[in-house]
């Protein structure tokens, strides 16, 4: 007779508790992340399923689904700038970097990748009333687009996107994106003929994304959009996404700001476009910005004030720091359902070939709709 050990359970694992209602909370994620709300530590059966498919997790030693809930809570705490973190942003990046090395690379999933950079050679491409059949025309739009001022922003990553990034763009019309790198970033060979700006060492990603508004202005005088996307940002190679874009902005009474991004937490009831109704806070992906707008952006005293030097965070609160701007200048601020770009940079590795996980993931992608 054999003598093994049982696998782990949901059931018998000594981190689980049942909380009101039911629900479950895991012990450990929550002294992990202590100060943080209940809900923090609060999981499913299906992610106690799949730790416990994994080794047993400690304070010290961390399985890739802990690392995982760690990395997403603490990165949210981060970028939305919770007053509840003041005087504890060593602390979380502390656990940020933990759960960072305890992480596998991973990277999307082949189906989440454009199949062709070639507009003209995608024997399925869709046309812009496919599109709109799926996320319908804005009822009210002003003005005209057809110039653009393009700007990717990339910098140091654990698991590189840039290549998936770029030619997804490509692919849905933007053909001269010009490339800001923060810090030392590998460009992969077939980009190599884009243009660029370099900085190194990095100067951090507040003072990076007001110097890539305030360049992209000059660079183009002409340019009636500015669109600054950030590297982990992928648009459905098969649909006309420039075309489509060019018939909707700008929605709305007065030319604003456009997200072309929606997380899970801003999708909308019904598909279409709509006005944020208050400060915009769930990721920065690609925004797309009148040039009125941009000029007022790196104009206003506050905003050079905040992008003058480096917060602790070096890495996030953009969303947050253009999110509260537009609220406080009055600038609308719209996004749509389904959304138009998925986000490659949040890759779970709770289950595998799974897109992000939490608000940092589109629940809807139009390229799955259309």
């Amino acid at each position: 007779m054999s003598i093994g050990i049982s696998p782990r359970t949901p059931e018998t694992c000594p981190h689980r508790e049942v909380g009101p209602g039911g629900s479950w909370r895991c012990c450990l994620i929550a002294k992990l992340l202590e100060g943080e709300p209940e809900t923090a530590s609060q999981v499913s059966i299906d992610i106690c399923q799949a730790c416990c498919r994994s080794f047993e997790p400690s304070q010290r030693d961390w399985n890739p689904v802990i690392a995982s809930l760690v990395w997403n809570a603490v990165d949210q705490v981060l970028t939305t700038n919770d007053s509840d973190s003041c005087g504890k942003v060593s602390h979380w990046q502390a656990l940020l970097a933990q759960a960072e090395s305890s992480l596998p690379p991973v990277l999307p999933d082949e189906d989440d990748l454009p199949s062709s950079t070639s507009v003209e050679g995608d024997a399925i491409r869709r046309t812009v009333d496919e599109v709109a059949r799926v996320l319908p025309l804005p009822v009210e739009r002003v003005g005209q687009v057809t110039h653009w001022a393009v700007g990717v922003t990339t910098s140091p990553r654990r698991a590189p996107t840039l290549a998936p990034c770029l030619r997804s763009l490509l692919a849905a019309g933007w053909l001269h994106p010009h490339l800001f790198i923060d810090g030392e970033v590998e460009i992969p060979p077939e980009f190599s003929e884009l243009t660029r700006t370099t900085r190194v060492p990095a100067i951090g990603a507040r003072q990076s994304y007001y110097l890539v508004i305030a360049e992209l202005l000059q660079r183009d005088p002409d340019a009636q959009a500015i669109m600054v996307v950030q590297d982990d940002a992928y648009w459905p190679s098969h649909l006309p996404m420039r075309e489509y874009l060019e018939q909707c902005l700008w929605p709305g009474s007065e030319p604003g700001l456009v997200s072309a991004w929606c997380c899970t937490d801003d999708t909308a009831d019904q598909s279409g476009w709509h006005l944020r109704d208050r400060p915009w806070k769930f990721g920065a992906v690609a925004f797309i910005y009148s040039r009125e707008t941009a000029e007022r952006f790196v104009r206003d005293p506050l905003i050079q004030q905040q992008c003058s030097t480096r917060p602790e965070n070096q890495s996030g609160g953009i969303s947050s720091l253009v999110g509260d701007w537009a609220a406080r200048v009055g600038v609308p601020v719209y996004y749509p359902t389904p959304s138009l770009v998925q986000h490659l940079g949040d890759v779970s590795t709770i289950w595998e070939n799974s897109r992000a996980v939490g608000v940092r993931r589109a629940s809807r992608f139009l390229g799955d709709e259309v």
